[in-house]
């Protein structure tokens, strides 16, 4: 059977509005679990759903067309949307308990569809329909709630410092060739902006860094604590507090990008526009930045450090896999889930579109451009400085970033204080995880 006839009735949904975690529809199990057909040549259907844009249709549909030709007793449907309506539907569905066989998981929806039973654990099919053995082990319990496995990671992004190298010359300015402490970084950024400030248009140094719910992550690991530690946050609000003040010491002394001049750009990154020289974000983010409309030359280089050297730093898990818990063939789409990760043919079709892949024979596979072989390089140096771990998948985490986010632009605009910030983030926190 080929899936033409049956992907044309496939409904695709259109792009949409973020929904928050906290949106997501939940129930307990209805009665028990769906009787698998063991037959292995017995034909089969699958259901797959996943967020992204046409670009990611495109590679799945060339991946899906490999699966099916070496099984041709398996049909698989699809269905994408963009990240809201993607919920929005996977939520309705998980209420009904009628879920894709299939679905894209995201580390701050693990909980709530774990928890409630949505998504089926992934632990039995270890080793037999799924192999875990040449993916990092903290990418693979990153997948775990209350001691089972509901996701696994298909690929993984570390946070980096990225340069753009060439106009930092052209300012004068001295490249760093070790890793910067936050105070080096703060000045280095003010550095730039005085350099940068007789340019048309003005070049500062940066972001305000403070801003990154991920980044903030990395601090407190370099300062010996954790986002999350059993279920509750694992540090005070004094921790926040203090990470916050320092965005009003980079606004004030123009050291980074305005609030104001930040919000003019719709659909452009600040850095891709050599609006400012350097920022940090995830690397995989390099093609993208790199093919901005500057079209900047950018050098990935590791995030600031504690005054210790301590790094902090880990493997955020992306585009994870998971199962649904209404699945009538969950062992077939256990092996469907190891194609899509490590797959060697797979990582050659996706290359770093979805990150750096989890697994060491996806990787194989991946033909790297110049920038893929840079997000490689850079993230091959990580594994060796590796010292924390990312946020444990407790429910409410999409809450906690979101509402990160939100206050921390009112402290960039100066309408709240750092400690102001802290207490109403604490506030909303503690009331999202229920503690």
């Amino acid at each position: 059977m080929t899936r033409s006839t049956a992907r044309r009735g496939a409904h695709v949904l259109g792009a949409g509005a973020i929904v928050a975690a906290t949106a997501i529809v939940v129930s307990g199990c209805a009665g028990g679990s769906p009787e698998e057909n063991t037959d292995p040549d017995a034909p089969v259907t699958l259901n797959f759903a996943w967020w992204g844009d046409a670009s990611r249709a495109e590679r799945y549909e060339a991946a899906i067309d490999i699966y099916e030709e070496e099984n041709p007793n398996v049909t698989i449907r699809t269905s994408y949307a963009g990240f809201g309506d993607y919920w929005t539907a996977r939520n309705t569905e998980a209420a009904s308990r009628t879920l894709p066989d299939v679905i894209q998981m995201d580390l701050a929806y693990l909980n709530e569809y774990g928890s409630f039973g949505h998504v089926a654990p992934l632990d039995d099919f270890f080793g037999d329909e799924i192999s875990v053995d040449g993916i990092d082990e903290t990418l693979v319990t990153a997948g775990e709630v209350e001691g089972e496995t509901f996701g696994l990671a298909s690929a993984s992004s570390s946070q980096a410092s990225m340069f753009n190298v060439p106009m930092l010359e052209e300012l004068g300015i001295e490249v760093p060739s070790e890793p910067l402490s936050w105070d080096e970084y703060d000045a280095f950024l003010g550095e730039i902006s005085a350099a940068g400030a007789d340019r048309d248009p003005v070049v500062y140094g940066g972001l305000d860094y403070t801003q990154y719910f991920w980044m903030f992550q990395i601090w407190l690991a370099q300062e010996g604590k954790s986002l999350i530690d059993d279920g509750a946050l694992g540090f005070e609000r004094e921790d926040l507090a203090e990470w916050w003040s320092r965005s009003a010491d980079l606004v004030s002394s123009g050291s980074v990008l305005p609030p104001e001049r930040l919000a003019q750009f719709e659909g452009v990154d600040p850095l891709g526009a050599a609006a400012v020289a350097t920022d940090i974000s995830w690397d995989n983010f390099l093609p993208r930045f790199s093919e901005g409309p500057a079209a900047p030359e950018l050098t990935l280089v590791p995030p600031p450090v504690a005054e210790d050297g301590a790094t902090g730093l880990f493997l955020k898990p992306g585009v994870m896999m998971s199962i649904a818990g209404n699945s009538e063939n969950p062992t077939a789409a256990a092996r469907f889930v190891d194609f899509i990760v490590n797959d060697p043919r797979v990582g050659e079709i996706f290359g770093m579109s979805r990150g750096v892949p989890s697994s060491e024979t996806a990787r194989e596979g991946v033909v790297p451009t110049e920038l893929d072989a840079q997000v490689l390089a850079f993230e091959e140096t990580v594994a060796e400085n590796i010292e924390g771990a990312s946020p444990a998948a407790v429910r409410g985490l999409g809450t906690l970033e979101q509402t990160f986010v939100a206050i921390s632009e009112d402290v960039s605009y100066g309408v709240l204080t750092a400690d102001e910030a802290a207490e109403r983030w604490f506030t909303e926190a503690e009331s999202a995880l229920g503690v």
